[in-house]
Parts: structure tokens; C-alpha cells; sequence
């Protein structure tokens, strides 16, 4: 399992068992274990927003939705197709719920990592608008970048040029160590501290929800939008 992972042995905070346990993440199904400690203090401070966390929307909205998603996962990919445009029309661009993204592998995860990082990069040098803007293509276009046999870089290089990189700039931000750190910690953490174990999963205000459905979306943010103001979502 480790040799799918080279580039993340560097992670200095995260053992050898946590990196080996990053390419077992399962992408739809039950994401979440049920034993997550839905509501504790931990929870709850595992899911607020922090400095390297990239953020959809008003950071003062009074709802957090947290998303752990791969950018290599179809499931992932169905949600930011079908589900969440509706919930950025609704609730985010309204100021009501921000939408805290978070990086979590599936296989292949060398291409997990990549696709990642040049998002990563580009929000960098783009802000958060263009790190979204990466994520959405990335997901738009799996059927290109992602399955086996295709030219994986290629197809890579197709998004990071829309994003303004070139093939140095692209296998630049492929060895940043530093964003590899990141992303493998925040993995670590959410392994440890919510029990993830696949994607997507979610969380509001620190509850692990599992919606089907845009009905039941708009059930879930209505009530915590309630719950966070004494309003109602409207």
C-alpha cells in the first residue's frame, strides 16, 4: 500500500500506519463511522474552520458545512454536479452557511495528491475562487484525468493551463512539500479525531449528517440556520 505513497512519507507528524490508511478511504456508501463522536467538544473543534482551510462563501456565516471529498471520487464528483450548486445558490451566496472544503484521498492517490495540489496552488496565487475553480473542473472532467490508462498528466495539464500554469509550474506545485504536510495531516486528524473513512462526508456545526436527497439538505441547513440565528432560513 505504501508504494502508492512516496510523496507522503515526508509528512513528519503522520505515521506510517496513517499514510497506509489514506488509500483505504471508500468513496460513497456510508462515509461516516458510526461511532463518530457526532456533537462532542472534539468534533466540534475538528470541524471549525482554520487559517488553511479553504472556504466557500461569507467566513462569518453563522452555518459551517464541512466537506471531506476526493477530487478522484465519482461520488464526490455527483455532489458538486447535483447537489451543491443548489446549496451554493441557497444558502451560501445568501451569507447563511459557509462551505469548508477538505482534501481526503481515494485511490488513485498519487492523481488524488496532484489534482490537490494544483489546486492548492492555484489558490495560492488566485485566492479561494480559483481554488474552487480547480476543484469544480476536476470534478467536471474526471472521466478525462482519472481513470486507468488515460494520460493522467495530460489531462492535468489541460486544467492547470485554464488556471494559468504551464508544465513547470505544474510539476512545481506537484513537489510542494509543504502542501503535502498539510493535506496529510488534516487527514490524520480527521481519521483520529471524526472517524472518517470515506467520501464525501459531512458535517454542520459539528453534527455528522448524511442527506440523500436536496429535500433533505434543505431540512438540515434550515434547522441549524435556525438553531446558529433563532431565524429562519427562508
Amino acid at each position: 500500500m505504501l508504494k502508492t505513497l512516496p510523496f507522503l512519507r515526508r509528512a513528519a507528524s503522520v505515521s506510517l500506519a496513517g499514510l497506509a490508511s489514506l488509500a483505504l478511504a471508500s468513496c460513497g456508501g456510508d462515509s461516516n463511522a458510526a461511532s463518530s463522536p457526532s456533537g462532542s467538544s472534539a468534533t466540534e473543534t475538528a470541524t471549525e474552520a482554520s487559517e488553511t482551510d479553504m472556504v466557500l462563501g461569507d467566513p462569518d456565516a453563522p452555518v459551517t458545512l464541512v466537506e471531506f471529498a476526493s477530487v478522484t471520487c465519482p461520488a464526490c464528483a455527483a455532489f458538486h454536479s447535483q447537489v451543491l450548486p443548489e446549496i451554493k445558490e441557497k444558502y451560501v451566496d445568501t451569507g447563511k452557511v459557509k462551505l469548508v472544503f477538505r482534501e481526503f484521498p481515494t485511490a488513485p492517490v498519487e492523481w488524488f495528491l496532484k489534482g490537490s495540489l494544483l489546486a492548492r496552488c492555484v489558490g495560492e496565487t488566485s485566492g479561494k475562487e480559483g481554488y474552487f475553480a480547480v476543484i469544480g473542473s476536476l470534478m467536471d472532467n474526471q472521466r478525462d484525468w482519472v481513470p486507468q490508462g488515460v494520460d493522467h498528466k495530460a489531462e492535468l495539464l489541460k486544467i492547470a493551463s485554464q488556471a494559468g500554469l504551464d508544465e513547470a509550474g505544474f510539476d512545481a506545485c506537484a513537489a510542494r512539500e509543504d502542501f503535502v504536510d498539510l493535506i496529510a495531516n488534516n487527514v490524520a486528524e480527521a481519521e483520529k479525531a471524526l472517524k472518517i473513512s470515506g467520501t464525501p462526508s459531512f458535517f454542520i456545526d459539528g453534527e455528522s449528517v448524511r442527506p440523500r436527497n436536496m429535500k433533505e439538505w434543505t431540512e438540515a441547513l434550515d434547522a441549524a440556520y435556525a438553531s446558529a440565528t433563532g431565524g429562519e432560513a427562508g
